[in-house]
């Protein structure tokens, strides 16, 4: 069975909140309620992720303790640093994690670890 990865979703207390931050700190574009909705009272919210789809979810119970780590990939890891940075996100400085990938982690409103990562053409 081969199975293609479309769409990758967090469980969330405040959807509103998670989804401003992916939105309004991250740059995500919504997709759904759409991207001049008000996400006040939402229960779902998409964003086009390139390839795939990252969905906010409320009303669920099913949490993991640390065990998400979302993996975006940046064009320029400084300019990401210090635009999160003065948006007043907590990430750690940008460091070398194998050869030709340098990332910097943050973490999202609700504890979920994000790593921005800028690729090196080989």
């Amino acid at each position: 069975m081969a199975a293609d990865l479309y769409q990758v979703i967090l469980m969330a207390w405040d959807v509103q909140k998670m989804a401003e931050f992916y939105r309004d700190v991250v740059g995500l574009k919504v997709t759904y309620p759409g991207p001049d909705a008000s996400l006040e009272d939402e229960n779902w919210v998409a964003f086009d992720a390139g390839s795939s789809t990252l969905a906010i979810h409320g009303g669920g119970d099913i949490r993991g303790s640390g065990s998400v780590l979302l993996s975006l990939k940046v064009d320029d890891l400084d300019f990401t640093y210090w635009d999160l940075k003065k948006r007043g996100v907590d990430i750690q400085k940008p460091r070398k994690v194998y050869e030709g990938v340098m990332a910097a982690k943050a973490r999202d409103p609700e504890g979920n670890t994000i790593s921005f990562e800028q690729v090196s053409a080989t």
